[in-house]
């Protein structure tokens, strides 16, 4: 079970919206020789509470969606099937099927492919639909995934090259004012979306040091108009590098993005920019951790959205318990 309540509130023109999502899973596993069977049965709650506001009179609502789901793995020597079939039951927009298959062959000790296809189903939470940036009228998105993949890994090194391509229906994304009251923006649905692109990522160790790196092409665009959808980056890279020393953790992350649009007709650029942080962590006893990072290093001052702050230099201390 899991639950995240979040507020959001802004001034001087008092607006605030309070949801909370909550979740329940039961799930159980099952081997029987080479074969790996799965059954899950999930619940989702969505609540929200708009207090009166100049947009509008005070607004309520709460919806769930129950989900059940099942799946398989064999193992064939150098083979591997995947098979996962799942049905969703939404309160409001009601059921919804949906599937995946995936198979992976080692055909060299150190070298593995895999291929995969799946179809998915997601609906507008109660924020998309009746916010401040809400639109009443969205449905539910549903697409098609297809995804390619090379992994080489030896000697605590790892290497992989995936190719992937999504068609969404309905896609929810952020759009222009018009369907809600805030002349900021509102959520709308994209008749039809592509989003493809080319992962590389990889992994090794160097005199005590672990590496970490991924890069991203992608191509989010809207079909309908061939344009490129709004504030996605088609760049997208991340690097990492993290030790031990006298028992203590140490690591530094940087995560750059490209240059992204803040309209559909891709007129208005956002910048690309590069971000450093920095983490250490020790374990105290078993079970408690101490942790602390400082993200943003340099005080980049950067947009993912046109006018809308984002966090400057901060840092974070935290004590985990894990029993």
């Amino acid at each position: 079970m899991g639950e995240t309540r979040s507020t959001y509130e802004s001034q001087p023109d008092f607006y605030r919206t309070e949801t909370t999502l909550r979740d329940y899973t039961l799930q159980h596993d099952q081997r029987i020789g080479t074969n790996l069977l799965t059954a899950a049965l999930e619940r989702r709650e969505d609540k929200l509470f708009n207090p009166a506001t100049a947009f509008g009179a005070a607004i309520g609502g709460k919806r769930h969606q129950d989900a059940i789901a099942l799946g398989w793995r064999g193992d064939f020597g150098d083979h591997g099937l995947q098979l996962h079939v799942r049905r969703d039951d939404d309160s409001e927009f009601g059921g919804k099927s949906t599937g995946s298959l995936a198979w992976g062959w080692a055909f060299m000790p150190q070298w593995r492919v895999t291929a995969s296809a799946a179809t998915s189903f997601r609906v507008p939470t109660l924020y998309q639909r009746f916010s401040q940036y809400g639109n009443a009228s969205l449905v539910p998105e549903s697409g098609r995934n297809v995804e390619l993949g090379l992994r080489w890994a030896a000697s605590g090194s790892e290497a992989s090259l995936s190719a992937w391509r999504n068609k969404v229906t309905n896609l929810i994304a952020f759009g222009a004012p018009g369907p809600c009251l805030d002349a900021y923006g509102c959520y709308v649905n994209v008749g039809r979306a592509r989003l493809e692109g080319v992962t590389l990522a990889g992994r090794t160790q160097m005199a005590g040091v672990t590496l970490r790196g991924s890069l991203d092409w992608h191509d989010p665009r809207n079909i309908d108009d061939d344009k490129v959808l709004q504030r996605r980056a088609r760049r997208l890279a991340s690097f990492s590098a993290e030790t031990v020393l006298v028992g203590w953790t140490l690591g530094t992350e940087v995560q750059a993005a490209g240059v992204r649009y803040e309209n559909a007709a891709n007129t208005q650029a956002l910048g690309g920019y590069g971000l450093v942080n920095m983490f250490v962590s020790k374990r105290l006893t078993q079970g408690l951790t101490l942790e602390a990072r400082i993200d943003n290093i340099g005080d980049k001052q950067y947009e993912l959205a046109r006018d809308y702050a984002t966090a400057g230099r901060n840092a974070q201390l935290t004590l985990r318990w894990s029993p």
